[in-house]
């Protein structure tokens, strides 16, 4: 672990140092406040990195280990007064730590998962177009599919392969709103950002085969409704190649058509609903209103909000790998998000990242019958088919 330290002691040590061990973070980190270890929460984590630069210490591989105990969802950093950037060094941490070798075996099933079938879950890729409504999954088996559209519809793993409702609702949203589109049908593969929540050295030369293949489609605009696909194609991959077009969540581009009258809603049923602010898309990119806007613009809906909102929203536990290296915690964190939905009176807790979706009803099912009630969790894109005026 010499190079790491060496590492450390060159790029970070004034960031590191900068700590005033306050615990600020301590207070908003989702797993400390699951499992009360100090060495799960950043403040823990920078004690450990000023032992390691002071050579009092030797980063073990039970203490790298740690540095995959977190779920980047960026409180931290939001919440230091010293303003250590927290998530840049444990990414940064990562990095060296896989250099190592040293990244927890469960996580080397995603990275062996993407290279020999291009997504997480190591499905065929065929199976990817499954769940595309008949007429769109034809074209796609039959390469009718557009070569070339305005926009291209990005839709993402746990979507393709794990999800019955997202992609059926999210396509017939923008067919609701006439919107010019195509896929990459069977040849879509995960956009990467599982390679760099590892810190594996793969993740750039994967990004470039992407950037490629969408470039060949001539899209003007590129539109997910998975927000860690957002956030990386958005932030991560500017830093490796021009990607020529615009990036947009699905959020983004409903409200536009709403605004331009090209979507309208016929609601008729009644209940609470309340938004939960997922970390790739709320922290890490500043999307906070277009969702909740759609939201209040369905009729007969009554929106609330929990107390735990926008920046200062409560990680569901869903991102980082948790669910691949900790599932039991992450299912815990997402638990203690239902609960603040069900302390506003929330019947529906809705998101905008696929993942949470997929944690959060994790975290649902974890809580007593009697205590959670009948409360749903849905996707904003299932929502907002289920309201779309025929």
């Amino acid at each position: 672990m010499e190079h790491v330290t060496s590492f450390l002691k060159e790029e970070y040590r004034e960031q590191i140092l900068k700590c005033s061990e306050c615990g600020f973070c301590q207070a908003t980190c989702p797993l400390f406040l699951i499992t009360l270890r100090p060495a799960y929460n950043t403040r823990g984590k920078m004690m450990v990195l000023k032992e390691v630069i002071d050579g009092t210490i030797a980063l073990s591989q039970e203490l790298a280990e740690t540095f995959y105990a977190c779920t980047a969802c960026q409180a931290c950093t939001y919440s230091c007064p010293s303003g250590v950037k927290g998530h840049e060094i444990i990414e940064a941490v990562r990095k060296k730590l896989y250099e190592e070798g040293s990244t927890p075996v469960p996580l080397f099933g995603l990275r062996d998962s993407i290279s020999k079938t291009g997504n997480v879950f190591g499905s065929d890729r065929e199976q990817g177009i499954d769940i595309y409504p008949p007429p769109l999954r034809d074209k796609a088996k039959t390469g009718e599919m557009k070569k070339r559209a305005e926009t291209l519809l990005f839709m993402g793993c746990l979507p393709s392969f794990m999800d019955m409702k997202i992609i059926p609702s999210f396509i017939q949203v923008m067919d609701g709103g006439v919107v010019d589109y195509t896929t990459l049908g069977t040849e879509e593969g995960c956009c990467g950002f599982p390679l760099y929540l590892l810190g594996s050295d793969k993740f750039d030369s994967h990004a470039k085969k992407v950037i490629e293949r969408i470039k060949e489609t001539g899209a003007r605009q590129l539109v997910t409704p998975c927000a860690g696909c957002y956030k990386t194609f958005k932030h991560l991959y500017s830093e490796i190649g021009d990607m020529g077009l615009e990036i947009y969540h699905c959020v983004q581009c409903v409200e536009k058509l709403i605004k331009e009258g090209r979507i309208r809603f016929n609601w008729q049923e009644s209940g609470k609903v309340t938004y939960h602010d997922p970390c790739d898309l709320g922290r890490a990119t500043k999307l906070f209103e277009e969702p909740r806007n759609i939201l209040k613009s369905i009729p007969g809906l009554e929106y609330v909000e929990m107390a735990e909102n926008r920046l200062n929203a409560r990680c569901c536990g869903g991102g980082g790998g948790m669910q691949a290296f900790k599932p039991d915690l992450a299912v815990a964190m997402a638990a203690a998000r239902v609960r603040d939905a069900l302390e506003v009176g929330a019947e529906v807790i809705v998101s905008a990242c696929p993942a949470c979706k997929d944690n959060l009803r994790k975290g649902a099912r974890s809580i007593p019958k009697q205590e959670r009630g009948k409360i749903k969790i849905m996707d904003v894109t299932e929502l907002i088919a289920k309201a779309l005026k025929r």
